[in-house]
């Protein structure tokens, strides 16, 4: 299996027909805080099947490592390679919706992706520490002047 696309989104699906729809690519995060919490995230991977394998299946491993290498998200599904139609590689889409990642620190997250163990790449997901936002001053302080002002 070739690895065609390996993505991160906002949302993801595939149609009754076999068309992928893919919103909101993504590969940097950012974040106030941490541990920061992302709710809601779509993995994309679409791979493309050899001559040899089809009407075989497959396993699917995507892993989430940390800055060092260590594992956050395990997800697994098995895939079923097609036989070609029309005298075209078959593809296979698969879509894994991850929600609620807790991300320790800044920086560089790996997503994985394995065949039967077998590496097929991988997607680095940038997690960024911004300063919060300086709260703007209160100004109801100040409607009472202003309106005894504009009455004078």
């Amino acid at each position: 299996m070739r690895l065609v696309l390996f993505l991160a989104a906002d949302y993801a699906n595939v149609t009754g027909d076999g068309k992928l729809n893919v919103m909101g690519v993504f590969n940097e995060i950012y974040a106030y805080n941490f541990p920061a919490r992302h709710s809601a995230m779509h993995i994309v991977v679409k791979l493309m099947g050899e001559l040899g394998e089809y009407d075989q299946k497959r396993n699917l491993i995507v892993k989430l490592l940390d800055p060092d290498g260590n594992q956050i998200v395990d997800l697994s599904v098995e895939v079923n390679i097609p036989s070609p139609k029309s005298g075209r590689k078959s593809e296979v889409n698969a879509i894994f919706g991850i929600g609620d990642i807790i991300f320790p620190k800044p920086g560089p997250y790996q997503f994985v992706a394995l065949v039967d163990k077998d590496h097929k790449g991988e997607l680095t997901i940038y997690v960024n520490k911004i300063d919060a936002p300086i709260a703007s001053p209160d100004l109801t302080q100040w409607l009472p002047k202003l309106k005894n002002s504009w009455n004078a």
